[in-house]
């Protein structure tokens, strides 16, 4: 395949700005750099925490999020396709919180995620034991489950996510993922009957994974099963990473069967051609 088709980028609707705690750059920046890389769907997806509601101002981004939404959207009307995005983490610590900030704004696009468990806070920083890997990856993949069941959102972002600080080159342990295939395929089984569309995350592969969430096998798996709607996001926290390795995840997608990848406006996928 000519290298000139490998830098095809349909969409990037995962990305975080300074309206992230963790975002680095200003929105109208990403979006700058987005329609650059002629990248034609768009979203930001800034985060919010929910059991972190009170410890960073998150009130405060979600009130400015839709008018930045609009001013990108304008900025790029004609060129660009935006969405009004967010990623929701842990809806199911403070579901009051959750429901409410649904109800309150009207969102395109809602990610779904779990970037922590019960006793595990920070995933990068699981003690150095096979007992906590296991006990922390028993303890996500229930959340997930938990997650897909409630399904107030419209993509299942990055399945594999623990794998990043387990397996990759910040942890270097290997893991017997055949103890999780039961309840993965149960995630996967949930989101495909509830109308959910799966992520696949770009991040992985360039932040020490070297494979997208999830990796190719599960995006098979989800294919095998009958899903049909992927999302593809990069997970870009800097203007830098915007659209960084989709490619490489546009070729898996092709390569398992999968044809189109979907975003969404008010919340109903629109599919895209790959």
């Amino acid at each position: 395949m000519e290298k000139e088709e490998l830098r095809v980028i349909p969409a990037d609707i995962h990305n975080h700005s300074v309206l992230s705690p963790d975002g680095c750059d200003l929105p109208m920046e990403m979006a700058e750099r987005a329609c650059g890389l002629g990248i034609k769907h768009f979203a930001l997806t800034d985060h919010i925490e929910t059991e972190k509601f009170n410890g960073w101002d998150y009130a405060g981004a979600v009130e400015k999020s839709y008018g930045v939404f609009l001013e990108i959207q304008e900025r790029f009307r004609g060129r660009m396709e935006v969405y009004y995005g967010v990623e929701l983490g842990q809806p199911l610590f403070d579901l009051p919180l959750a429901e409410k900030l649904l109800a309150e704004h009207d969102y395109d696009f809602v990610l779904g995620s779990t970037h922590r468990t019960r006793t595990y806070p920070y995933l990068n920083e699981i003690p150095d034991s096979e007992e906590d890997r296991r006990r922390c990856l028993d303890e996500y993949f229930e959340e997930e489950l938990r997650l897909a069941e409630w399904g107030r959102f419209c993509s299942l972002s990055h399945l594999t996510f623990p794998l990043r600080f387990i397996s990759g080159d910040v942890g270097g342990h290997e893991v017997d993922m055949s103890r999780y295939d039961a309840i993965i395929d149960k995630i996967l089984e949930t989101i495909i009957r509830n109308g959910i569309a799966m992520e696949v995350n770009s991040s992985g592969i360039r932040k020490g994974l070297h494979v997208p969430m999830p990796a190719a096998e599960y995006v098979k798996r989800y294919f095998d099963k009958g899903g049909r709607m992927v999302t593809v996001g990069s997970d870009a926290h800097r203007v830098s990473d915007v659209g960084a390795d989709i490619p490489q995840v546009i070729e898996l997608l092709k390569d398992v069967g999968i044809s189109e990848i979907c975003v969404f406006r008010k919340k109903q996928p629109i599919f895209i051609p790959i």
